[in-house]
């Protein structure tokens, strides 16, 4: 089986689907239902307000009626649907790219950061089930009990302390000798129901991603351990009392995390699960993945508190030292006109990315905003940031302005971050907001009067996530190097610069 692949976002007509699917038009109008019950596709009314979906969605013809809300892999009917990121544009079979994506949505999933706001529909995650006890076996290996026998005069390590509680010892010259020594041997229960049934729920979870074209995307290789599979070995209902009693006397961690999978795998009924059900590996909301990766990738210092961060805490904020510069941003307060009651204050501004850096003596407080756009090239600007993300960003430098002013910042960096599929980063536009912003913001030259629009590598910041690693210093300095633009305009537009 072929694997289909589909864009985020981009509008695809109900021919365009079939064509990709490779299927009559029956079973793509049930493919597609099915993936609209789980929230992957959506129907394209004409009165969307999606700002991301309306940009996505500009140009498309009448017939184009359906998106892919979704980043990842799903399995709709036997059919392997792969989602790749909007950003990706220029292959029609983005397997390399995929694998870091997937790669991407395992450990945001494992660190529990993988929001997915759908809500309602029917959702399986037989398929995560399927690549976890897949890739702890490859970890690990085959989940297997051992015998322990002591056998007198046998092969094996010596047993001493039972040799000395049972046997009679001849004494020679005051020592003692042992004219018959117990042995102790350990082997492998090769009979043991629960090595016989992980090896068929292995074999067959392998199976079925070689059938369905995802092995080779998923970077797992084949693993056919038996012929058996796990009916052949019980019912559901007692495997899954045999492995809730082995479970209660497991205290290896990796043994506990494979017992509990497959259990929930026969809990989901196996690979055989029901046609109608989508198994999925993804989600609708990759731009938390953008942002993720962007803190890792920048070292965001926001959640630091301020005497663990790398400066001279000056005198005047030491005694709120144990706040974290989140905490230091100040907050609106709300007071009743009637008098009733004392102020209050509510949510305030929450930045995406704060760092510190020095570049060419210089010493800059950078506010990074990470922003799943894919902002036009050429023409008229379309999929940039609003204008409710610029006066943000805008008044996120006038909330630190304090702190800057009186740790002696040479300048601050003001940028939103979007993903692009480039190799090398590009400034693709800065924007200002004169008469409004310009006034609030700078009270010295050391408060940035524009914003500028980086598209980065997104391969190099997600391979950052991956490894826990931040950017390479050739990346991180070009996008702070640069020279005063003077009054940018919003189609300023730069070559991009190389790595390294």
């Amino acid at each position: 089986m072929r694997a289909a692949y589909f864009r985020e976002l981009r509008p695809y007509s109900e021919d365009e689907v079939r064509a990709e699917l490779a299927v009559g038009i029956d079973e793509t109008r049930a493919v597609i239902d099915a993936l609209m019950d789980c929230g992957i596709v959506r129907y394209r009314t004409g009165d969307e307000r999606d700002e991301e979906e309306l940009l996505e969605a500009d140009g498309a013809s009448a017939v184009q009626r359906y998106q892919f809300r979704y980043v990842g892999i799903a399995i709709a009917r036997g059919h392997a649907i792969v989602c790749y990121p909007k950003y990706i544009r220029s292959m029609s079979r983005p397997e390399g790219e995929m694998r870091q994506v997937l790669s991407v949505i395992r450990k945001l999933g494992q660190e529990g950061k993988l929001l997915d706001p759908q809500q309602g529909g029917r959702r399986s995650d037989q398929l995560a089930l399927m690549i976890r006890l897949l890739l702890l076996y490859d970890e690990y290996g085959v989940y297997s009990n051992y015998e322990e026998t002591r056998v007198l005069n046998g092969p094996g390590v010596i047993d001493w302390q039972r040799t000395i509680d049972m046997e009679t010892p001849f004494i020679s010259n005051g020592a003692p000798i042992y004219l018959d020594l117990w042995t102790r041997k350990t082997r492998r229960d090769e009979y043991d129901l629960i090595m016989r049934l992980h090896r068929a729920i292995l074999s067959e979870c392998s199976r079925f991603l070689e059938e369905s074209g995802l092995s080779s995307l998923l970077s797992i290789g084949t693993v056919e351990l038996t012929d058996e599979n796990p009916a052949d070995i019980g019912e559901a209902e007692y495997l899954q009392w045999l492995i809730d009693r082995e479970r209660a006397g497991q205290f290896v961690t990796w043994k506990q995390d494979v017992l509990d999978l497959m259990r929930a795998y026969l809990a989901e009924r196996g690979a055989d699960a029901d046609r109608g059900r989508v198994m999925r590996l993804g989600t609708t909301s990759y731009y938390h993945a953008w942002e993720v990766a962007c803190k890792v990738a920048f070292g965001d210092l926001l959640d630091y508190r301020l005497w663990e961060l790398p400066l001279e805490l000056a005198d005047d904020w030491l005694r709120d030292k144990n706040k974290t510069l989140l905490q230091i941003i100040p907050r609106p307060i709300w007071s009743r006109t009637q008098g009733m009651g004392d102020g209050e204050e509510v949510d305030t501004l929450i930045p995406d990315t704060i760092t510190f850096a020095e570049i060419g003596g210089r010493s800059l407080f950078c506010i990074y905003d990470a922003k799943y756009y894919v902002p036009s090239r050429q023409g008229k600007m379309r999929g940039q940031p609003g204008v409710e993300s610029i006066t943000k960003q805008f008044l996120y430098q006038s909330a630190y302005q304090k702190f800057v002013e009186a740790h002696d910042f040479d300048g601050v960096v003001n940028t939103f971050l979007v993903p692009s599929e480039e190799d090398s980063p590009i400034l693709l536009a800065s924007v200002s907001f004169p008469d409004v912003m310009s006034a609030a913001t700078g009270a010295s030259e050391k408060f940035s009067d524009h914003i500028d629009m980086w598209a980065l590598p997104a391969h190099e910041v997600f391979d950052c996530y991956l490894r826990g690693r931040k950017l390479d210093a050739a990346v991180y300095e070009s996008l702070l190097a640069q020279p005063d633009v003077g009054s940018p305009t919003i189609d300023h537009v730069q070559e991009p610069l190389p790595i390294g």
